[in-house]
């Protein structure tokens, strides 16, 4: 019985050292896992652009512009030339997915990003230290947060819910993304063509957003060391995006063509997006 009694206690030795194992090595999850020791924090700094001129609450004053208005200062030109200003341009940004340079990809499920005008310093998840040479991300909702109402929700914008997901709301699903605007015709600012455009969810999450690979003097790979913090530097340019179509006849979303107009938009996202540094 002695010798029954060491060999059951040797086997299940064994069991609980494989089972601590198994848990020790479930702690560094894909998803920001991990002690402070082991990770650091990943934020996106997303600024709202028509081609070289950088628009809306930035925190750094010198390239800061206000919008919302008709006078002449607002305007900006887009990759066609044409006189713009924006009033509502937003985004969600789900699936985001991080390059390392060992070739994994890290997946972080949870975040959640509504890009608007406003904010630019967006908290993405705590990860694994390590280098890493891109990001990648959908427009709109990748998950099953797309048939969730706002009141069930909590976008993240600077670490709060972002006060105005509702408008991106349809009734029973969301937008992947809004844009309201005004397209100067004139060339003084008077009486210029506004447009607004919703295009739906189920068309910007076909669009994954594959950023360049970094590891040059001009775009260095992220470092990211134990308790430190990295930001994705990146230029959502407006005037790229709305190069797709003719503003003059092309204005709305809504009517017979819309879906036709939205379908353009939502194709030429890839254009839209570039380092800053």
């Amino acid at each position: 019985m002695k010798k029954h009694t060491v060999i059951f206690l040797s086997i299940v030795t064994i069991i609980m050292s494989f089972s601590m194992l198994f848990v020790s090595s479930c702690k560094k999850t894909n998803n920001g896992g991990g002690s402070s020791s082991d990770s650091g924090v990943f934020y996106f700094h997303l600024h709202t652009q028509i081609m070289d001129s950088t628009i809306g609450g930035n925190t750094d004053a010198s390239d800061s512009n206000t919008t919302g208005s008709t006078s002449a200062n607002t305007w900006f030109l887009d990759s066609l030339g044409r006189r713009i200003e924006l009033f509502v341009p937003q985004f969600f940004i789900s699936n985001i997915m991080l390059v390392n340079a060992n070739g994994t990809m890290l997946t972080l499920s949870k975040p959640v990003l509504l890009k608007g005008l406003d904010s630019e310093d967006y908290y993405v998840c705590k990860v694994p230290i390590g280098t890493y040479t891109s990001a990648m991300f959908t427009v709109g909702l990748a998950n099953a947060d797309s048939n969730m109402s706002p009141s069930m929700m909590n976008f993240i914008t600077d670490l709060n819910p972002y006060p105005v997901a509702s408008s991106m709301w349809s009734g029973t699903d969301y937008y992947g993304m809004k844009i309201t605007g005004a397209y100067d015709t004139s060339g003084t600012g008077v009486n210029p063509l506004p447009f607004s455009f919703n295009i739906p969810n189920s068309l910007t999450i076909a669009h994954q957003i594959m950023l360049p690979t970094r590891g040059n003097s001009t775009y260095p790979a992220y470092t990211l060391l134990s308790g430190g913090t990295q930001y994705i530097h990146v230029l959502c340019d407006y005037g790229r995006l709305l190069g797709a179509i003719n503003l003059r006849t092309s204005n709305t979303t809504s009517g017979t063509n819309g879906i036709l107009i939205a379908d353009s938009l939502a194709n030429n996202l890839s254009n839209m997006f570039r380092y800053e540094e």
